[in-house]
C-alpha cells in the first residue's frame, strides 16, 4: 500500500485507495478537503452507509478505502463479541489513521492512530458496541466522567490523562487521548528479579494518590485502579497519568454490577456492599505492593476463591462486615465459616508481611492500612473526614472577614501538607 503526503490520492492495486491532508513537509501545509471533494475522487468505491457518513462531515483530513472482510455485526464492521474489526492504515472518521492495537479488554480496543489535523501520534480507546440501553448508559457515564475530571491542568495537578476528543463513529464511542510510552505493568515486568527502586515505588504512589484525592473530592470511583491503568509520563521523575474510566461512577449513582479486575477487588464488592472511594485505596495497597514485589499480591483461583485469598493473608473480616453482608451466603455458612473452594484457605496462616517479604515495618503498615477490611478505616477516608472536620471548624469559629480569609488560607495550606506527606506519615 502506498499513502500520500502531498495531498493527492493513491492507490495500488484494487485493495486501499487513500489521501491525506498532511503534506510531505509534515506540518508546512496542512489542508483538509470537503466531503464533496472526497465523493469526486472516491464515490465509485464508496457504500451508502460511507456517503451517508461523508454527507454529515464538514471536513475530511484522511481517507483510506480498504476492500474489507465482512464481519457478523454492525452492517459488517463488528466482531461476534461487538468490537470494531480494525484494519492498519484504514481511517476513524475522516481524520485518523489506525497504525496499530496497543491495548485491548471487555470493554474495548485501545489503538495508536496519527491525527491527520494536528499531525501527531494519539491514542484512541474505541468501546464495543452496545448491545443494550444498560451498556450504552454505562459507556455514557465513563464519557461523563472523563469529561468532568478535564479540567484545566488536570493532568499536571492531578495525574488524569489528557482527553483530546470524544466522537461517535459507526456505532462506536471513541475517546482520544494523549499517547504515553508504556503502562506500571510494563515497568514491573522489565524490571523483571532486579524490581523497581522503593524511592521510584514511593514516587509512582504520590503520584496516583493525587489522582485518588482528587476524585474523592469529586465523588467518583475509580473502581479499576491497577498497574495496567497508571501509564508514565516521564521515565525520568516518575510522573504518571492514570487511565480508563470504563468502571468509573459517581458515588451517588453506583451501577448494579461494577467491574474491576479480580486481582484488585476490594471485600466490600464482593460482598455486596455499597460502594465508596474506599476500594481504590485497597487497589491502591495491591498495586504498591506489585511494584515493590513484582507479582500480584492476592493471586486467587477464581472469583469464588479470591476473598479466602485475602482473608488467608489478612484474617478474618469483622463479625459485623460477615453477619450484614448483602452476599454473605457466597462465601460463609450460616456460622460465619468461610466456604473454600478449591484450595483450603486458613485466615491469617499467611501474614502480609510474609508475602511482601520486607523488613521495612513503615512499608509493610501502609499496605496494611491500605487493605483494611473496613472502608472507613482505610487512609483515603481518614483523609477525606480530616478535611472535613476542619472545614467546620473553620464555618463554626470564623465571625470577622479577614479571619476567615486567613483561616481558609492556613486550612489550604495544612491540606497540601497532609496531601504531600501521606506517604510518610503511613509508610
Amino acid at each position: 500500500m502506498e499513502m500520500s503526503r502531498g495531498g493527492e490520492a493513491r492507490s495500488k492495486g484494487e485493495s486501499c485507495t487513500t489521501w491525506s491532508a498532511l503534506s510531505s513537509e509534515g506540518n508546512a501545509s496542512i489542508c483538509s478537503k470537503s466531503p464533496q471533494e472526497i465523493l469526486a475522487l472516491f464515490g465509485p468505491h464508496l457504500t451508502n452507509r460511507e456517503k451517508l457518513e461523508l454527507a454529515a462531515m464538514q471536513e475530511v483530513w484522511y481517507f483510506a478505502l480498504f476492500n474489507k472482510s465482512q464481519g457478523f455485526n454492525n452492517d459488517g464492521y463488528d466482531d461476534y463479541e461487538r468490537n470494531y474489526i480494525l484494519f492498519r492504515h484504514e481511517h476513524l472518521r475522516y481524520r485518523y489513521e489506525v497504525l496499530k492495537k496497543i491495548g485491548e479488554g471487555g470493554q474495548g480496543q485501545v489503538i495508536q492512530c496519527l491525527d491527520h489535523k494536528r499531525n501527531i501520534l494519539v491514542a484512541i480507546k474505541i468501546l464495543v458496541s452496545p448491545s443494550s440501553s444498560k451498556q450504552e448508559t454505562y459507556q455514557k457515564m465513563e464519557l461523563q466522567i472523563a469529561l468532568e475530571l478535564q479540567d484545566e491542568g488536570s493532568d499536571e495537578d492531578f495525574n488524569v490523562i489528557k482527553v483530546l476528543n470524544i466522537f461517535h463513529f459507526r456505532g462506536h464511542y471513541c475517546i482520544v487521548m494523549e499517547l504515553l510510552k508504556e503502562s506500571l505493568h510494563e515497568v514491573i515486568r522489565n524490571a523483571g528479579l532486579r524490581r523497581l527502586d522503593m524511592a521510584m515505588v514511593k514516587t509512582y504512589t504520590r503520584g496516583i494518590l493525587k489522582l485518588l484525592r482528587h476524585i474523592n473530592s469529586r465523588k467518583i470511583v475509580h473502581a479499576d485502579i491497577k498497574p495496567e491503568n497508571v501509564l508514565v509520563k516521564d521515565t525520568v521523575t516518575g510522573t504518571v497519568r492514570i487511565t480508563d474510566f470504563g468502571t468509573s461512577f459517581f458515588v451517588e449513582s453506583q451501577p448494579m454490577n461494577v467491574g474491576g479486575t479480580l486481582e484488585y477487588l476490594a471485600p466490600e464488592l464482593l460482598l455486596g456492599y455499597s460502594l465508596t472511594c474506599g476500594v481504590d485505596m485497597w487497589a491502591l495497597g495491591c498495586t504498591v505492593a506489585e511494584l515493590a514485589t513484582g507479582r500480584e499480591l492476592f493471586r486467587s483461583n477464581s472469583h469464588e476463591d479470591h476473598l479466602p485469598r485475602c482473608i488467608e493473608i489478612l484474617g478474618m473480616p469483622p463479625r459485623y462486615m460477615v453477619n450484614g453482608a448483602p452476599d454473605r451466603t457466597q462465601f460463609f455458612d450460616h456460622r460465619g465459616k468461610m466456604f473454600c473452594p478449591g484450595k483450603k484457605r486458613v485466615p491469617g496462616s499467611f501474614p502480609l508481611h510474609r508475602v511482601l517479604k520486607s523488613d521495612d515495618p513503615e512499608f509493610v503498615e501502609f499496605i496494611s492500612s491500605c487493605l483494611r477490611m473496613e472502608p472507613a478505616q482505610r487512609p483515603s477516608s481518614l483523609l477525606a473526614q480530616a478535611s472535613k472536620e476542619k472545614l467546620k471548624v473553620v464555618e463554626e469559629e470564623t465571625m470577622v472577614e479577614e479571619l476567615v480569609v486567613q483561616e481558609e488560607e492556613t486550612l489550604v495550606e495544612e491540606l497540601v501538607v497532609l496531601e504531600e506527606t501521606l506517604v510518610e506519615e503511613l509508610w
